[in-house]
C-alpha cells in the first residue's frame, strides 16, 4: 500500500493545480464581466446566474437578464459560451491576443436570445421603420393586403409572441497552413436556421500581418431551413388578399421585374422561378454552393453581371435536394447606348468577325478573343488567357482593372473566335 502513496499524492497534486487554475480563471473571467456591468451602467441594467469554466477551456454565463434605462422592457439571453483551446489558453490567451496572435481555434454562442415584440423597444423601432420607409416611398407588399413592409409589427400579423435566436460564430486556423474555415449558425426558433461555412485560403493568424496578406475565397456552402415562417406568411397573406394557395404563389413567382430587383437584387429567369415555386409550395431547404476557380476579390463582384458572378463562383443551387440546373437571369433594361459614328474607309478595309471553331482547338488561340457558348444557355467573352486542369481561364476588362474568369471546358457547347 505504501508504494501507491506517491502516486496518490501525484494524483491530489495535478488535481489540487488544475482546480486552483480553474477557480483563478473563474475569478478572472468574474472579475471582467463585473468591470462592463459597471461600465454599461449608466444605459443598462445586468444581471446574471453564474459563470462556469470547464476543464476543456469553455467560459459559461447563465441566464442572462438586460433592462435598457431607457425602456421598461427587458432582453433574456438563455447563455452565452466562448470555446477556446483550453485551459492554458485562458492563462496565456490575453498576452498572444496583445501581441495579435490569434488561437487556432474560437467559437462564440449566444443561446435563446428573446426579444419580446410587443414590448417598448419593438414599438420604438417599428416607429423608426416606419418614418425610413415612408421617406423611401416603399411600394405595399405585392398581395399580402395592408402589409407595406416587414417589421416587427408583421412578425406578430403571422403569429409570432416573441424572436428567440440562437447564434453561433466561430473560426478555425486548419495546420500546416492550411486553410481558414468560418462557420456561422442562425437559428431563429420556429422561423428558420441558417448556417454558413467559408473557405479561405492565404489567411495569416498573425493580426500583424494581416495587411501584408490576401485572403481568398476558396469555397463556401449557405444552407437555409426554412421552420414555419414560409406557410406562416401563405396564410396570412392568402387571407389579407383573397387569393388561394395557388393563386398566391403564382403571383409572387410572376411578380414585375423592378419588384424582383428590389427583394432580390436581379431578375431570375425560368430555372429561378421555378425553383422559387417549389419552395413557396412546399418551404423546406434552400442550398448555395460555390468553388470559385480563381482567386477571386469579393469586393470586385459587384462590377460584374450576375450571369458572370454565377460563373465566376462555380455556383449551384439546390431547393428541397433538388438541383436548379437553369440559373440564368433576365438582363436589366439599361439607356440605349449612344451611337456610334460609321467607320471610316481605311477602317472598313480591314474588318475583324467571331468565326465558329472546334472546341478541341482552343490551344491553337490563346492570347484571341473568344466567345464561350455554355451548356446552361449562358455566353463568356472575353480573351482567352490560359487552358489548364480541364479550364478555360477568359480575362474580362472592367473600369478600373481585369479580372478572370474560369469556365469548366467541359460546359463548353460551341466556340467562336474573333478573327
Amino acid at each position: 500500500m505504501t508504494r501507491w502513496k506517491p502516486v496518490v499524492g501525484l494524483v491530489l497534486f495535478v488535481a489540487a493545480v488544475i482546480g486552483g487554475v480553474t477557480l483563478y480563471i473563474r475569478f478572472k473571467v468574474t472579475t471582467a464581466i463585473e468591470d462592463a456591468i459597471t461600465a454599461m451602467s449608466p444605459v443598462a441594467e445586468m444581471r446574471y446566474a453564474g459563470v462556469a469554466v470547464t476543464l476543456g477551456g469553455t467560459v459559461r454565463l447563465e441566464d442572462i437578464e438586460i433592462r435598457p434605462r431607457a425602456f421598461n422592457d427587458r432582453l433574456h439571453i438563455e447563455g452565452i459560451a466562448v470555446e477556446t483551446p483550453g485551459l492554458w489558453f485562458l492563462l496565456t490567451g490575453p498576452r498572444k491576443l496583445r501581441d495579435g496572435e490569434l488561437p487556432e481555434h474560437l467559437r462564440a454562442t449566444v443561446r435563446g436570445l428573446a426579444f419580446n415584440l410587443s414590448g417598448p423597444m419593438a414599438e420604438t423601432l417599428d416607429r423608426f421603420i416606419a418614418m425610413a420607409m415612408q421617406s423611401s416611398g416603399v411600394a405595399p407588399v405585392s398581395n399580402c393586403g395592408d402589409v407595406r413592409y416587414v417589421d416587427f409589427n408583421a412578425y406578430q400579423r403571422l403569429g409570432y409572441q416573441s424572436l428567440v435566436f440562437d447564434v453561433s460564430l466561430g473560426y478555425r486556423f486548419e495546420k500546416g497552413g492550411g486553410p481558414l474555415r468560418i462557420t456561422t449558425e442562425w437559428h431563429m426558433r420556429d422561423l428558420g436556421r441558417a448556417t454558413v461555412n467559408l473557405e479561405f485560403v492565404g489567411a495569416s493568424s498573425n493580426l500583424r500581418q494581416v495587411m501584408g496578406t490576401q485572403p481568398f475565397l476558396r469555397a463556401f456552402d449557405v444552407v437555409y431551413q426554412d421552420l414555419s415562417f414560409i406557410d406562416r406568411v401563405k396564410r396570412y397573406c392568402t387571407q389579407a388578399s383573397g387569393l388561394s394557395v395557388e393563386k398566391y404563389i403564382e403571383s409572387e413567382v410572376n411578380r414585375f421585374a423592378a419588384d424582383y430587383r428590389t427583394q432580390w437584387g436581379l431578375v431570375p429567369g425560368p430555372g429561378l422561378r421555378q425553383a422559387h415555386r417549389e419552395f413557396l409550395t412546399k418551404p423546406g431547404e434552400v442550398r448555395l454552393q460555390g468553388t470559385p476557380s480563381m482567386e477571386l476579390d469579393m469586393e470586385t463582384l459587384r462590377l460584374f453581371k450576375p450571369e458572370d458572378i454565377v460563373s465566376m463562383l462555380n455556383l449551384r443551387v439546390s431547393v428541397n435536394g433538388k438541383a436548379v440546373t437553369d440559373l440564368s437571369t433576365i438582363p436589366v433594361t439599361s439607356t440605349p447606348a449612344r451611337p456610334t459614328p460609321p467607320p471610316s474607309a481605311a477602317a472598313a478595309a480591314v474588318t475583324s468577325e467571331f468565326r465558329a471553331v472546334p472546341a478541341t482547338d482552343l490551344t491553337q488561340y490563346l492570347g484571341k478573343t473568344v466567345r464561350l457558348h455554355l451548356a446552361q444557355g449562358t455566353t463568356r467573352e472575353g480573351r482567352l488567357v490560359q487552358l489548364l486542369d480541364g479550364m478555360a481561364r477568359v480575362e474580362r476588362r472592367f473600369p478600373g482593372g481585369t479580372m478572370t474568369l474560369g469556365i469548366p471546358l467541359r460546359q463548353i457547347e460551341r466556340v467562336e473566335v474573333l478573327l
